[in-house]
């Protein structure tokens, strides 16, 4: 996905509890899977038309190896509990981030038409690699 953006709030002095927030958006259309793109935007998959992005909102609550974003993801309309543990360093204003989990596509109805894995994988993973930096300097 080419096209996504996040809005994060967070803390690094907070040790327990909620340490910060994120809402991610990203656009549907923006996928590409070479040859199948056009296949994955249909109706039958991701449905970009209908449902032109996705969105994952979550609280950061620090945990023993690092942290992790307890929330939901909205795919297609389906609302899906999801915890995304992730590894963060932070220097002065800028944060880098590394993190994954995996999904199952029937949660989200992806692929419906494709009830066994001999042409698409149940389990799909999600790596997530960014940096950001702090708006306004504080």
């Amino acid at each position: 996905f080419a096209d996504w953006t996040a809005a994060i709030c967070f803390d690094e002095s907070v040790q327990q509890g909620v340490a910060g927030s994120v809402d991610v958006t990203v656009a549907i259309g923006s996928l590409t899977l070479g040859s199948v793109t056009d296949q994955a935007m249909g109706p039958d998959f991701f449905n970009s038309v209908d449902f032109p992005t996705a969105q994952f909102l979550a609280d950061i609550v620090p945990v023993v190896d690092g942290y992790e974003a307890q929330g939901t993801l909205t795919i297609k309309g389906q609302t899906v509990p999801v915890p995304l543990p992730f590894g963060l360093s932070v220097d002065g204003d800028t944060a880098s981030m590394a993190g994954g989990l995996t999904l199952d596509r029937r949660d989200f109805g992806i692929g419906e038409t494709m009830a066994d894995e001999s042409s698409l994988k149940f389990a799909v993973a999600v790596n997530v690699d960014l940096v950001a930096t702090r708006a306004n300097g504080g």
